[in-house]
């Protein structure tokens, strides 16, 4: 057999080089046009005019697709002269839509130099990963598609992306006419597709209500909302995963690697999309004020074990919680990836995820930057604990300049020696009571944002706006100020539950390790963008 491997690069640029809601949205959608539409358009072509082959198997019609998610495909194509042709053609095919369709867009295929053979699932496995190697020589050596786009003879810049303009585009009758490029033309002619996708993927009837009701989202993202975030979630050590397969599947042959490595793909990929689907479902339930008439959440990149999605900065945090919760349950259950890492003597599948929370005006691909940054962050649960876990970073940014979350955690942390302001990741799932994960559970972050935004019988709150100030500009003079500022408040307030709440053990801080830590200040910003618990 031969590999034929397809990908795009370069996906967080191509979708958030823009802020322009509409144009993320459209470009999210072509890129699932390369495992979707246009994929199904080639191997069509195969065999003539006809329904896609995705059911095909490469022993009886020659030809089937192991993998098709997140902008990737994987096949495997009879090793003869008409097969190598076919694979040849559906690498074209594939290629050329997306230069057609997606100006701008990154896609690249190969086709494995050398035969596989069809029998064990180690030799198939060495066949993938020499295609995988092959793809990124390719891509390597072929311009980068920005110099598709050139600035000579001069042309009037884009008003969106910066390109060279590709024609005017007029965005109402009582507006001018706008500059855009070749891909931003692309990107907005695709946005009425791209809603047809969200409705499935949100559990929405494909009806021009709740097409219109999309609508409303984006462009409540684009001109309205106060706060907007940018949530992204990852899946635990996938790369390992799909590096070590053939020491999961040893001994396999190669029918049985093919259909366990299609098992664990697409099982992935629907844990993200039910666990995406739950939590937006949660989100209808829940008392924040009335937005839009879905919630506003739109997910741009949802496959695999990845998800990027912008919403409204008020239910971002309920949100991600929800779909970390969603996403380890529904792996674990799941027999094609939980019991298959299980069944291999490897540790079950979490996923982490960074929230970053700006102003609506703010840079889209430097709030999609810190969330990546803040995901990575959140992984360091898998070197404390284990990779079955999940964990969930977060930032408001209420700053004009580029968030380096490096720059931001050092702003955060008193001058004050082994004194740290904050206590993420916060470990979502199964609550852990001591270690590494003591103090820093998500219900502990609930439990300190109850305290902070209680109310008495008189509607008044526990804690004062003006105390919870006091106590913040407390945390920044080191320890013994901060508890000092705890003490007056404990004798104005007496035993109140709600300051107990923020203690450990008698102080805002606790020992980790030779540090010492509070989650006082993570409460303080999470306190306007979270619901805790059932009071949602």
């Amino acid at each position: 057999m031969y590999v034929v491997v397809l990908s795009t690069a370069g996906n967080q640029n191509y979708i958030f080089g823009s802020n322009k809601r509409r144009e993320n949205v459209g470009a999210s959608h072509l890129i699932t046009c390369v495992e979707g539409r246009w994929l199904d358009a080639a191997l069509a072509a195969l065999d003539g005019p006809g329904d896609p082959r995705r059911d095909w198997r490469v022993e009886a019609q020659g030809a089937e697709v192991v993998t098709a998610n997140a902008g990737g495909v994987t096949l495997l194509v009879r090793a003869d002269e008409p097969g190598r042709e076919a694979a040849v053609k559906l690498v074209g095919d594939i290629t050329e839509a997306a230069l057609r369709e997606a100006p701008g867009l990154d896609v690249c295929g190969v086709v494995g130099t050398e035969p596989v053979p069809w029998g064990t699932g180690e030799a198939l496995d060495r066949g993938i990963a020499a295609a995988r190697e092959l793809l990124a020589v390719a891509r390597m050596r072929r311009r980068g598609p920005r110099l598709r786009f050139p600035g000579v003879p001069i042309a009037a810049r884009c008003g969106s992306s910066g390109l060279p303009a590709h024609r005017a585009v007029r965005f109402g009758p009582d507006r001018a006419p706008e500059a855009r490029s070749a891909p931003s033309v692309a990107k907005l002619r695709a946005f009425d597709a791209a809603l047809s996708r969200l409705t499935d993927k949100m559990g929405l009837a494909d009806t021009e209500a709740a097409r219109n009701d999309l609508v409303s989202v984006v462009d409540h993202l684009n001109f309205t909302a106060d706060w907007v975030a940018v949530v992204h979630a990852d899946g635990n050590g996938m790369g390992k995963v799909f590096q070590g397969f053939a020491d999961i599947m040893a001994g396999a042959t190669a029918r049985e690697y093919v259909d366990a490595l299609r098992g664990l793909s697409e099982g992935v990929d629907e844990c993200a999309r039910d666990a995406f689907r739950s939590a937006v479902d949660r989100l209808r339930g829940d008392r924040f004020p009335v937005l839009t008439k879905v919630p506003p959440v739109l997910p741009l990149v949802l496959g695999g074990d990845d998800l990027t999605v912008v919403c409204d900065g008020r239910v971002a945090l309920n949100f991600a919680h929800r779909y970390l919760t969603e996403f380890t349950r529904r792996a674990a259950e799941k027999a094609g990836v939980g019991g298959l890492l299980e069944a291999a003597g490897r540790q079950g599948l979490g996923a982490c995820a960074g929230v970053a929370v700006v102003k609506r005006q703010y840079p889209f691909h430097s709030a999609v930057h810190l969330a990546e940054e803040l995901t990575a962050e959140a992984k360091s649960v898998k070197r404390e604990l284990d990779q079955s876990r999940s964990a969930l970073s977060f930032h408001v940014l209420n700053e004009s300049a580029h968030a380096d979350l490096a720059r931001l955690r050092e702003n955060q942390n008193p001058l004050e020696e082994g004194t740290h302001l904050t206590a993420m990741p916060y470990v979502v799932g199964a609550a852990e009571g001591e270690g590494w994960a003591r103090r820093r559970h998500w219900s502990d972050l609930e439990r300190r944002v109850t305290a902070l935004t209680s109310e008495r019988e008189d509607g008044s709150k526990a804690i004062s706006a003006g105390q919870a100030h006091d106590l913040r500009s407390g945390l920044f003079r080191g320890r013994a100020a901060a508890d000092a500022r705890l003490a007056a408040l404990t004798v104005w307030s007496g035993d109140a539950p709600e300051v107990r709440a923020l203690t450990e053990d008698g102080s805002l801080f606790w020992r980790d390790g030779d540090e010492h830590r509070t989650g006082l200040l993570d409460a303080l910003n999470a306190a306007p963008f979270l619901t805790p618990g059932d009071r949602a």
